[in-house]
C-alpha cells in the first residue's frame, strides 16, 4: 500500500493549473482522434471500403428483378426501386429482363446514404454500359445531418455517359415501382427515378 499512498501524496500535490493543462492535453488528443478517424473517408485512405463495397465487378445469377449476385457471391440490391416479390404477377417478367441486362455482363455499383441493408445484401445504384471507369462522387457525397441531404444528380457520372442506370432503366419499363422512405432522407436519383 506505500505505493498507492505515495500516488494518492503526488495528485493531491499538483496545482490546479496542472489538473486544467491535462484535461486540455487529453481534449486535444481526443479530437485530433475523431478528426483522424473522419479524414480517413477520403479517397485516398477509404480503400478499405472498397473492398467490401466494391465499385467494380461481374453480374452473377439473378435472384430476382431488383436482386442479383456479384461473381463473388455478394448480393447486390437495387436501389429507389422495388420489383415484385416470388409468387406476385410480373416477378418472371421482371427477373427475365433484370437478368438479360446484367447476368454475366460488367457491372459498376455506386453507393447513397445507406449501402446495405439487414439481409446483408450491397444496396447501390448499378450502371451498365458504360464506355470508361466511372468516376463516383465520394460515397458519403449525398449524407449532410440528420437525414438532410443535397440534391439528387440528374446526369451520369463521368466516365459512363454513354451508360444507363439499370435502377431506372427496370423502374421505366414497368418492372418495378419506385421505393423511397421520407424519413431515410433523398437519394441521389430519386427524382430521375420519380417518387
Amino acid at each position: 500500500m506505500p505505493n498507492v499512498k505515495r500516488l494518492e501524496s503526488f495528485l493531491a500535490s499538483r496545482p490546479k493549473s496542472f489538473w486544467m493543462t491535462l484535461g486540455v492535453v487529453l481534449g486535444a488528443a481526443g479530437l485530433w482522434g475523431v478528426f483522424r478517424v473522419a479524414s480517413v473517408t477520403s479517397k485516398a485512405e477509404f480503400s478499405g471500403y472498397e473492398a467490401t463495397h466494391p465499385f467494380f465487378a461481374i453480374a452473377g445469377a439473378v435472384i430476382d428483378g431488383d436482386t442479383f449476385e456479384l461473381d463473388d457471391g455478394r448480393l447486390v440490391r437495387l436501389l429507389g426501386i422495388n420489383a415484385p416479390d416470388r409468387g406476385s404477377k410480373g416477378f418472371d417478367t421482371a427477373t427475365k429482363y433484370l437478368t438479360r441486362l446484367v447476368e454475366g455482363k460488367p457491372v459498376w455499383l455506386e453507393y447513397d446514404r445507406y449501402q446495405d441493408d439487414k439481409y446483408g445484401r450491397l444496396l447501390a445504384w448499378v450502371w451498365i454500359e458504360c464506355e470508361g471507369k466511372p468516376e463516383f462522387p465520394p460515397f458519403d457525397y449525398m449524407h449532410l445531418s440528420n437525414n438532410q441531404s443535397k440534391d439528387g444528380l440528374l446526369d451520369n457520372p463521368q466516365g459512363c455517359s454513354q451508360g444507363r442506370l439499370v435502377n431506372e432503366v427496370i423502374r421505366r419499363k414497368g418492372f418495378a415501382k419506385s421505393l423511397f422512405y421520407k424519413d431515410r432522407g433523398e437519394l441521389k436519383y430519386q427524382k430521375r427515378l420519380g417518387s
